[in-house]
């Protein structure tokens, strides 16, 4: 005799490769998303809050009408390295702040609408129209 419930019927295994092709499609996405920060970021322990200290002193010492360079001991330990005085250093830390931000939120953007269109997915199809929009990332 014959058990027919241990078939495995052409919807599970269309419906298997479904799930193992989102499964994939989210490995690719973080490891997109991970390279594309990378290329951006100086990935040491504590650097991000080195860079987020910077951008605060930086908004203290525009906001400061006399400031004294001992109260901003980031930007004292820099000056003359990549600016020659601190309003200048206190101005690039303020843009770069401003360009991680916006490149930052075009790739969170990304991330979001790529997971939010893998998960939708009903076909394999649809899994591959998610993952052309990593173009822009990869390219």
């Amino acid at each position: 005799m014959i058990d027919w419930s241990r078939t495995i019927t052409a919807e599970a295994r269309a419906a298997a490769a479904l799930e193992a092709a989102k499964a994939e499609a989210r490995v690719t996405l973080a490891a997109a998303v991970t390279a594309a920060r990378a290329a951006l970021i100086t990935d040491l322990p504590g650097q991000s809050m080195i860079y987020l200290a910077k951008e605060a002193e930086a908004r203290a010492w525009m906001a400061d009408p006399t400031p004294d360079p001992a109260a901003y001991p980031l930007l004292s330990a820099e000056l003359g390295i990549t600016a020659p005085d601190a309003a200048s250093l206190a101005q690039i830390w303020l843009n770069l702040a401003t360009l991680w931000r916006s490149t930052a939120a075009d790739l969170e953007a990304l991330r979001l609408t790529t997971s939010a269109a893998i998960d939708a997915a009903t076909t394999l199809e649809e899994v591959g129209a998610a993952m052309s929009q990593l173009v822009q990332v990869q390219g």
